[in-house]
C-alpha cells in the first residue's frame, strides 16, 4: 500500500498543465492558464512555478482556471499563501474563470467566514 503522499505506480496520475503567458504587457504582471487537477500530487509543481514568478519579481498574478477540473485544499492553501507573500509588496493574486467543481469550491471559500485572500472572478 502506498503512503498518503505517494501515488501508486499503477494508478494514473491526473493531467495537470500550467502555461505562463504575458499579462497586459505590464511590468511585474504574469498570467497563467491551468488545466487538469490541482491536488496533493500536483500542488508542488504549481508551487514551484509560482515561486519562480515571485522570485523574478512578478507581483500581479492572474491564474485562468477555465480548464481546471479539480482543486483540493492543497491548491487553495497554496494560493492563499501566495497572496500572503504578495501582500507586503502590494501585489495581488487573481483567480479567474473557474467553472464546475472548481467554481463551487471557490464559491464556498469566498462565502465562508474563513478568510481566503486571493480575488476570485467569475467565468465570462
Amino acid at each position: 500500500m502506498a503512503s498518503p503522499t505517494e501515488r501508486p505506480t499503477d494508478e494514473p496520475r491526473p493531467a495537470f498543465g500550467c502555461t505562463v503567458l504575458p499579462f497586459d504587457g505590464r511590468a511585474g504582471s504574469a498570467s497563467m492558464r491551468m488545466a487538469g487537477a490541482l491536488d496533493a500530487w500536483t500542488a508542488a509543481d504549481h508551487a514551484r512555478q509560482l515561486d519562480v514568478l515571485l522570485d523574478e519579481g512578478y507581483v500581479e498574478l492572474r491564474i485562468e482556471l477555465d480548464e481546471l477540473v479539480l482543486c483540493t485544499s492543497d491548491g487553495l492553501d497554496l494560493w492563499d499563501d501566495v497572496q500572503h507573500r504578495l501582500d507586503p509588496v502590494g501585489g495581488h493574486l487573481t483567480l479567474a474563470g473557474a467553472t464546475g467543481v472548481v467554481r463551487r469550491v471557490l464559491d464556498v471559500m469566498t462565502a465562508s467566514p474563513v478568510h481566503f485572500c486571493p480575488t476570485v472572478l467569475p467565468a465570462a
